[in-house]
């Protein structure tokens, strides 16, 4: 039986049972003997079903319980923001920004963010794949040939590059 059969078999069960004693009963409010032990195995039948009642919530409780996962299911991204060390260098969220920036103007909007060191040393990071590019903007912007009317040395991703007047 369900639990919702059981349920409606208790109540019809104390229904009988409200009814039994308000017709058995004397003047004085007194069951007999015998409609006495009627009325305690009716109250007897109403115990069971309830404790049957608690096992079968007890039983469904406990498959609900067993047939939950073990373990949580990844629903995010593994990475989250925030823990760990603290990115530095190129690696870092900043220089990603400032190399795109640069990027985009055609290296005319170059920031500190992409310098390491000091300049004599080289200073800008620049990844090798853009080097010769940004040697070829250099080229176009660089005034410096012209006013001195010789020839200059820049070094630029710790390479020295000749511009020529």
């Amino acid at each position: 039986m369900t639990i919702q059969e059981l349920m409606e078999k208790r109540a019809k069960v104390w229904e009988a049972a409200k009814n039994f004693v308000d017709t058995h009963e004397n003047e004085n409010g007194v069951l007999s003997a015998e409609d006495s032990a009627t009325y305690e195995r009716m109250e007897a039948e109403i115990e069971d079903l309830t404790k049957a009642i608690d096992r079968h919530r007890k039983a469904e409780e406990m498959e609900k319980n067993l047939n939950q996962p073990v373990n949580q299911p990844l629903t995010g991204k593994p990475y989250a923001g925030g823990q760990g060390e603290p990115k530095t260098g190129r690696a870092s969220d900043e220089y990603r920004r400032a190399m795109l920036n640069a990027l985009r103007s055609n290296f005319r909007q170059v920031s500190n963010t992409l310098q390491e060191g000091v300049d004599a040393d080289g200073g800008y990071l620049v990844p090798e794949e853009y080097d010769r590019r940004l040697v070829d903007v250099l080229n176009e912007e660089n005034i410096m040939p012209k006013i001195f009317n010789k020839d200059v040395t820049i070094a630029v991703a710790n390479a020295i590059k000749q511009f020529t007047k």
